[in-house]
């Protein structure tokens, strides 16, 4: 065989070599997982909060008009450490008057002295509030029963004989490091305005 062939295959059979090295190290490299590759799960959130009023049964039906009453907003954490309260309430604007919401502050306050109110905003003809907050930039989360609001309002005058205010959907308690709600349930709050209904008209609560 003459020198140039032998060196001609030589050549041939390294680069073959080399060509089928690459192959299986790259075929290796997309069947192996990398830790690059892999999407951490989030852990689920456990369904233990309640947000409810106290009292959750009122009467204004002996009072008049002009008569105000005030109920307290409550978180009960169920057990589980959380940062956070958002309260989206409905209520009727033809039933209820002067309705406002006081976050609760201070010693009072669920979140404690330090407590961050994000937003409080109550739409009075749509009836729609909006109210959330939460503990301070790098602060402690809070477990336990304990006040984040408080709600006044009165009766409006010749309307239904009873109504509610309730929470949405959107209402949520929030865990530190987590996009998951830890709410469990909520309970609105059942108020009695006259004891006969005027005109037999009852207008019922639709979300906005």
């Amino acid at each position: 065989m003459p020198k140039t062939t032998a060196i001609l295959i030589a050549i041939l059979a390294l680069v073959t070599g080399i060509l089928v090295y690459l192959a299986v190290t790259s075929q290796s490299a997309r069947r192996a997982p990398t830790t690059q590759n892999i999407v951490p799960t989030e852990k689920p959130v456990e369904k233990t909060a309640q947000v409810f009023f106290n009292p959750q049964n009122v009467d204004l039906s002996s009072g008049s008009a002009t008569s105000a009453l005030t109920v307290d907003i409550m978180v009960d954490s169920g057990g589980q450490d959380i940062t956070g309260v958002q309260a989206e309430l409905q209520f009727d604007p033809k039933a209820l008057a002067n309705v406002k919401l006081l976050p609760a502050t201070g010693t009072t306050s669920f979140f404690g002295s330090a407590v961050n109110v994000l937003f409080n905003d109550v739409n009075t003809q749509t009836g729609r509030i909006s109210y959330a907050t939460a503990i301070p930039p790098g602060g402690t989360p809070k477990k336990g029963v304990g006040k984040i609001a408080t709600l006044n309002f009165q009766k409006a005058y010749g309307v239904p004989s009873s109504t509610q205010i309730v929470f949405l959907d959107k209402t949520l308690v929030t865990v530190l490091g987590a996009n998951q709600s830890a709410l469990k349930a909520t309970v609105p709050l059942n108020i009695v305005l006259f004891s006969q209904t005027p005109n037999g008209f009852t207008p019922s609560i639709t979300p906005q």
